[in-house]
């Protein structure tokens, strides 16, 4: 993982999480190939296209990293990519655009520790709301939502594209943040 932004430990398997930029697109794209490869009908983001998200007004992005033996600290140089987050906040609403944990971590805390990081932000920005789209057939995302306070709000039938000409809907989550 590329140094700079802030760091901070988190997650129960001893996560660090820091802010991401431009300079880590290419790490996030990575990651964003890893978890959305199959699922997306191909349709990953480039590190282009996640430089020209972060250029957006109210936008940005966290890495989560593990280090090995799950003793993630600020010293350690060892951090390896774990998840990503890419969120952006604008008036009153934030929107988390994509979280995608890596297979070898799942289940242990990251998209966790990056949820709440980008909801804390996005309070500070300002953001009375929070909104998230994730592919319904995806059941441990949405028992992390749910449990994290995410209603269902909304439903966009067959919006994930599937290997073999299946789709997935979308169900669109939000959370009020005040």
């Amino acid at each position: 993982m590329s140094p700079g932004g802030r760091l901070s430990s988190g997650g129960r398997c001893g996560f660090a999480l820091r802010e991401a930029g431009s300079l880590d697109a290419r790490v996030i794209a990575g990651l964003h190939l890893q978890c959305f490869a199959d699922g997306l009908g191909g349709a990953v983001w480039s590190a282009s296209s996640i430089t020209r998200i972060l250029s957006l007004p109210g936008s940005y992005a966290y890495l989560a990293a593990a280090a090995p033996e799950s003793t993630a600290s600020p010293e350690n140089t060892e951090l390896q990519p774990a998840g990503f987050l890419l969120a952006r906040a604008l008036a009153d609403k934030s929107e988390i655009l994509s979280l995608g944990v890596a297979t070898a971590w799942r289940r242990h805390g990251a998209a966790r520790v990056l949820l709440r990081a980008a909801m804390a932000r996005a309070g500070e920005a300002g953001a009375a709301r929070t909104l998230l789209e994730v592919a319904e057939d995806n059941v441990a995302a949405r028992s992390l939502y749910s449990a994290e306070g995410f209603a269902l709000v909304g439903r966009r039938p067959r919006f994930y594209r599937r290997p073999g000409g299946t789709a997935a809907a979308a169900l669109v989550f939000a959370r009020d943040l005040l």
